[in-house]
């Protein structure tokens, strides 16, 4: 089903329900309708063609993403922290016919020629669908095209195991541009729900917004939801926290139950390429670190050669099923997928092969710790070693934290060398900088 179908039926359905409240300004889903109708009319020469949408707003962002698939165009948001050479590479190298941009150039411009001009390539472009955009840690961002199916077949499925019904109140912050706010946000919609969010960042402001607009669920990654839950306050209308992409530790679940406590978190593992695969729960989370839980009903999962292998129907076009993601893990006796990482970020050390996912997800689950970052470096002798970057409030000290991880992990496979940070800085995805990481390592003694 189109998404904006489901603005068109609840609009007739709740004219003056709220749809949008972001930043405190609400917007009905009658108001929202009318929006996205005239904006609609803006984007009738992008019809068939793929519509690139950079705006800062993501409010505005969703607005547009709606007007441009009842356009008939194929909507693709683009991060708003891709800009100047790097905006007009993804133009040049990746297929989008069109820009609509609320800053430097005001409008809809074709991606035909002058600074906003590149080569348009036609592999794998629907018509008829939706773009998605990956982060792009390496090289320019990568688009994957999807049928509205993909999602919306899915949402019946997400949003039960979610507790999701038209009752239900979303709270989030961050761009649309990220897939896992967007598929969020869609599925909410799905069920006529009213959508909040903002783009301070504040964690007491979003607090005090959630008890304003009495939020059911909160969607955030784990490296936000981490000062959410040391803010002083409560949050008791909150049944539900939604969260992927990034590893809980301990004290962050100790911390979201006391500012939600009638909440249960939920953990998923998914990607642009399949959607959501597996989850996890509560304190399973707790007993099972490495653990992102069973796959979700109708997805199959299998581990061959190392490597996480996904069937699944929900997938984006053009990929092989069963889908190898470069994703490295295991599956126990229960069925319960375990996450060890990317292949890159397995290590030799000592001739043994180390996960650093794996060492990380035990070094959060450490009393003390908040937050960490594990590096490989190199000696003078060429041998790789292990560094980890931890920060929190009451940090063990270094003996600690090995007589804890000797209790859960090889000799190997503990860091040689453990490094006190403030902060773990994040780039503007909300990941670990590990760039900036790497260059305050080398400020620190050896």
């Amino acid at each position: 089903m189109k998404f904006f179908k489901y603005l068109e039926h609840y609009a007739k359905k709740w004219e003056s329900r709220p749809f949008l409240v972001w930043n405190g300004h609400s917007l009905s889903y009658g108001e929202a309708e009318k929006q996205t109708e005239g904006k609609s009319a803006l984007f009738a020469p992008a019809k068939g063609k793929v519509l690139g949408i950079r705006l800062s707003s993501p409010a505005e962002q969703i607005i547009a993403f709606l007007a441009a698939e009842r356009a008939g165009a194929v909507p693709l948001l683009i991060h708003e922290y891709i800009e100047g050479e790097e905006l007009e590479h993804l133009l040049a190298v990746r297929p989008i016919h069109f820009l609509y941009s609320g800053e430097e150039r005001k409008g809809l411009f074709p991606v035909t020629g002058g600074k906003w001009f590149g080569e348009i390539r036609e592999e794998n472009v629907r018509k008829d669908g939706i773009a998605v955009l990956t982060s792009g840690t390496s090289g320019p961002a990568k688009i994957f095209f999807r049928r509205e199916a993909s999602w919306s077949d899915f949402f019946p499925v997400q949003n039960r195991l979610f507790g999701i019904d038209s009752a239900s109140v979303l709270f989030l912050q961050g761009s649309m541009a990220f897939t896992g706010n967007l598929n969020m946000f869609l599925s909410f919609l799905s069920e006529g729900c009213t959508i909040a969010g903002t783009d301070r960042l504040f964690p007491r402001t979003w607090l005090k917004e959630i008890n304003r607009i009495g939020a059911t669920h909160v969607y955030m990654i784990p490296s936000k939801l981490s000062p959410l839950s040391r803010v002083k306050g409560e949050g008791a209308s909150v049944r539900k926290i939604l969260s992927g992409s990034q590893l809980m530790t301990g004290r962050l679940l100790d911390g979201l139950e006391r500012v939600f406590p009638r909440s249960e978190t939920v953990l998923y593992y998914g990607s642009s390429e399949m959607s959501y695969v597996s989850f996890i729960r509560g304190r399973e989370i707790r007993e099972h670190p490495d653990s992102v839980g069973r796959p979700f009903p109708g997805v199959k999962i299998a581990v061959k050669d190392g490597f996480i292998e996904v069937d699944t129907p929900y997938g984006a076009e053009g990929i092989s099923r069963p889908f190898r993601s470069g994703d490295r893990g295991r599956l126990d006796r229960e069925g319960c997928l375990h996450f060890l990482g990317r292949q890159e970020d397995f290590y030799n050390i000592k001739g043994n092969h180390v996960s650093r996912q794996k060492v990380l997800s035990y070094l959060l689950m450490a009393d003390g710790v908040e937050e960490a970052e594990i590096l490989p470096e190199q000696t003078e002798e060429g041998m790789i070693r292990l560094a980890a970057y931890v920060a929190g409030r009451q940090l063990p000290d270094h003996a600690g934290l090995i007589r804890f991880l000797s209790q859960k992990l090889k000799a190997w496979e503990i860091p040689s060398r453990f490094v006190r940070v403030k902060e773990i800085p994040k780039t503007s995805t909300g990941k670990p900088d590990r760039k900036k990481l790497a260059e305050m390592g080398k400020n620190t003694a050896k």
